[in-house]
């Protein structure tokens, strides 16, 4: 089970210390060449409605450019190619500008609570897929195909499907609602139960799972329900010290006190924050006084941490002759 510790007793510590208690915040600031694809992205957005509303302007009525971008105009395109570019980027300008406004609902605080942002963001998602789905009878209809019969058809076919191959289908659409939301990505740390991996890869049927000893747990993705995605948060390195019953804990204290711990963040610069003293977890049966010390740090750090802070109290305490562990019995002589 571990050790247990109170969240608000180690924040109210972080604050004596003069520690920001807020959590470290994983998300990177967009790359240079994300940022160049969301600008190209908008330019070609605004120069299509340009064109689209403007272009009569200046260009001839009977103009083939003209008159294959135009949607609206219920004209046979005579160029099919740039009918099917016209729709696929008036498709995902709608898509988009609907889903900015919709995260902006999410994230105005005065407007919804949690449960209400987990609805907006349902719908941000329903948006994203509807449009997939419009765009891709949309370019079939531009390619002369009889939509009316292709949803007919999608009906049986969806029923034979049901009644054949069910669990294949709710695999496929969970994965792709896996990998269009985000849930995870490849190399991120996740638990599944008490399993505890690094996602090695994620399909549409399936999604592998690798852990530190290089198994690897295959599920379904219909089947992936309890899962815990370690790599969007920090997490916390634990340290328990068994100190001897015959230790005055008052030296104990007073040895962590003057060791000034939070300097080992300058030596393992993979500490976040700390590490804290908690102090006294637990005395059992024989006495042994439990003391407790945690660091902030990234998941896949957590068990290093936990070994330098292991190696670097037990040099802190020897150096001070503080007795750990249990003390010599003497139950052999009786």
């Amino acid at each position: 089970m571990g050790t247990q510790f109170d969240k608000t007793e180690l924040q109210k510590l972080m604050q004596e210390q003069g520690v920001d208690p807020a959590p470290e915040t994983q998300k990177e600031p967009p790359s240079a060449g994300k940022k160049l694809r969301s600008a190209l992205m908008v330019v070609v957005i605004i120069a299509y409605f340009a064109v689209l509303l403007f272009g009569r302007y200046f260009l001839p009525a009977d103009n083939e450019i003209l008159r294959s971008l135009d949607v609206f105009s219920g004209e046979e395109p005579p160029n099919r190619l740039i009918r099917i570019l016209s729709l696929a980027l008036l498709t995902l300008s709608v898509s988009t500008i609907l889903r900015f406004f919709i995260a902006g609902m999410a994230d105005n605080s005065a407007l919804t609570k949690r449960t209400g942002r987990a609805i907006i963001d349902l719908l941000g998602n329903f948006v994203k897929y509807a449009a997939v789905l419009v765009l891709v009878f949309l370019i079939l209809s531009a390619l002369g195909v009889d939509t009316a019969e292709l949803l007919a058809g999608l009906g049986i076919l969806s029923l034979i499907l049901g009644l054949g191959v069910t669990s294949l289908v709710e695999d496929i659409v969970a994965g792709i609602f896996i990998i269009g939301e985000h849930l995870f990505d490849v190399g991120d740390i996740v638990v599944v139960d008490d399993f505890r991996g690094t996602i090695l890869s994620i399909g549409i049927r399936s999604t592998q799972i690798e852990d530190d000893g290089g198994d690897i747990l295959i599920l379904r993705n219909s089947t992936i329900e309890n899962l815990v995605n370690m790599t969007n948060r920090s997490s916390y390195a634990i340290c328990d010290i068994p100190v001897s019953p015959l230790e005055s804990y008052a030296h104990v204290e007073e040895v962590i006190n003057n060791a000034h711990l939070e300097k080992l963040r300058e030596r393992y610069p993979e500490i976040e924050k700390g590490p804290f003293f908690l102090g006294l977890s637990e005395i059992n049966e024989n006495g042994v006084q439990i003391i407790t010390f945690v660091a902030i740090c990234q998941e896949n750090t957590k068990y290093w941490i936990q070994r330098i802070l292991n190696r670097e109290l037990k040099i802190l305490f020897d150096s001070n002759n503080v007795m750990l562990g249990e003390p010599a019995g003497d139950d052999d002589d009786d």
